[in-house]
């Protein structure tokens, strides 16, 4: 434990995914009041159960960032439960993998309510509590597919176009908020062998080991840790100074 973060409070949605996870673990063993967000009931309660059995404050709140009245109350909790907040962490993500020339209105849609809609409305829920507080700090998890464009990136169109829509998002509330000390970075997230990726690949994780050896720059893959540091910087007081930064941690991925 440290008092990196001590007497914050943190929110950290899509905390029932592995990356998600281990944001809030981090987070909480630098000392904030973490809410864990997502739709998995069991899981949440033992990340919960976990963190508080390592001398970490933890509660989780179910909730569909996808829909606007739940991200709403997801934030009205937090302050109900906590009585603040200081850290939003937009994580949870979909990944809309869907053949382009099959793509509907309604994949198209239901990709953006969770990846840039639902960002938007926990910070207009989040923000007036960070004005209130005199500080705050915003972090929206990255992609490297923004800015580039491999042959599969067709069939993430949606996915792509909506990160591309969070970082525009991310530097609007930067300039907006920074006369509030309320800061908005982006972190630029390579590749991660997480349980989403491996069944969107039909890979195991030693096949995908063995591609990243061979085709990304420093030979492996990211660590989920390697984002909980980065996000943990981007929350802390470490970065003060830092508003509107598209943090690349990619490991040359995005150059």
């Amino acid at each position: 434990m440290s008092d990196l973060l001590k007497g914050k409070v943190a929110v950290v949605t899509g905390s029932t995914g592995e990356l998600g996870e281990v944001i809030a673990r981090k987070l909480a063993t630098a000392g904030a009041s973490v809410v864990v967000c997502g739709r998995n009931h069991a899981l949440g309660e033992k990340i919960v159960e976990e963190i508080g059995s390592a001398n970490g404050v933890a509660c989780y709140l179910p909730a569909d960032v996808s829909i606007a009245d739940q991200c709403v109350s997801l934030i009205d909790q937090t302050v109900e439960r906590f009585g603040s907040i200081d850290i939003l962490v937009n994580n949870a993500a979909h990944l809309g993998s869907f053949l382009f020339e099959e793509l509907q209105a309604d994949d198209w849609d239901s990709v953006f309510a969770t990846n840039t809609r639902g960002p938007a409305f926990l910070c207009k829920a989040a923000i007036p509590h960070m004005k209130a507080r005199g500080e705050g700090s915003i972090v929206n998890i990255g992609t490297t597919m923004v800015y580039r464009n491999g042959p599969g990136s067709i069939d993430r169109l949606a996915y792509v176009a909506s990160k591309g829509a969070l970082l525009t998002l991310t530097k609007a509330f930067a300039r907006a908020l920074a006369p509030e000390q309320i800061r908005s970075n982006w972190i630029t997230v390579g590749w991660i062998a997480t349980r989403g990726e491996l069944d969107y690949r039909g890979e195991t994780e030693d096949q995908l080991l063995e591609r990243a050896r061979e085709t990304l720059p420093m030979g492996r893959l990211e660590k989920p840790e390697e984002v909980a540091d980065s996000v943990l910087y981007l929350a802390s007081e470490q970065s003060s100074h830092v508003t509107g930064c598209e943090l690349n941690i990619s490991g040359g991925l995005h150059v």
